[in-house]
């Protein structure tokens, strides 16, 4: 009777990471597959994030990879996204006015943390990635979760960015870290 028990809440078990499987392999097809698809125009891509609940300004660039809630995505004015950017949203995105995204840059919301021990949990917890106005991101950076950049920021091609990057600066490496500073403009009175 005990085996049987335990057989059926295997199988119950099985069925919802089935069910978990089948909607991401949907969302997946929508998302990454249709609205990323290089062949479909601009304007479309923008229309089918938008009726999911994404709040975009600028629409998401050819083959452009999205995993998460459309949700959690807004993205500003004047954002273009080069081939290949690759978002996962399951915590809040936010990209800013005037931004570029280079080749295959990724941004990760999903943290996974580490116990006393060094096991990792297997349920990911959302840390929001935040993205200032004017930010340049170089061609396969990632941006990982809880990482915020603010306004007129070039982020090197290749780097990782896991904390904070302050204005008017140039960071790069793995970790990235700001190797160069550049002046503010002088404002207009």
């Amino acid at each position: 009777m005990a085996t049987s028990t335990r057989a059926l809440a295997g199988l119950k078990g099985a069925a919802r990471r089935a069910g978990q499987d089948l909607r991401l392999a949907g969302r997946h097809q929508l998302f990454s597959r249709f609205a990323g698809s290089p062949w479909l125009p601009g304007t479309l891509r923008k229309l089918v994030f938008t009726l999911a609940g994404a709040s975009l300004n600028s629409s998401p660039g050819p083959a452009f990879v999205f995993l998460g809630s459309p949700r959690n995505l807004v993205v500003g004015s004047g954002v273009y996204f080069n081939v290949r950017v690759f978002v996962e949203a399951n915590g809040p995105v936010r990209i800013g006015d005037d931004c570029a995204l280079g080749m295959e840059a990724m941004i990760l919301t999903s943290h996974h943390p580490l116990d006393q021990e060094g096991h990792w949990a297997t349920e990911a917890e959302p840390r929001p990635v935040v993205i200032g106005d004017r930010v340049w991101i170089g061609a396969r950076a990632v941006l990982l979760p809880g990482a915020t950049i603010e306004s007129d920021v070039v982020i090197a091609a290749g780097a990782v960015v896991a904390g904070h990057c302050r204005s008017h600066g140039v960071y790069a490496g793995v970790p990235a870290r700001r190797i160069r500073s550049y002046r503010e403009p002088d404002s207009e009175e």
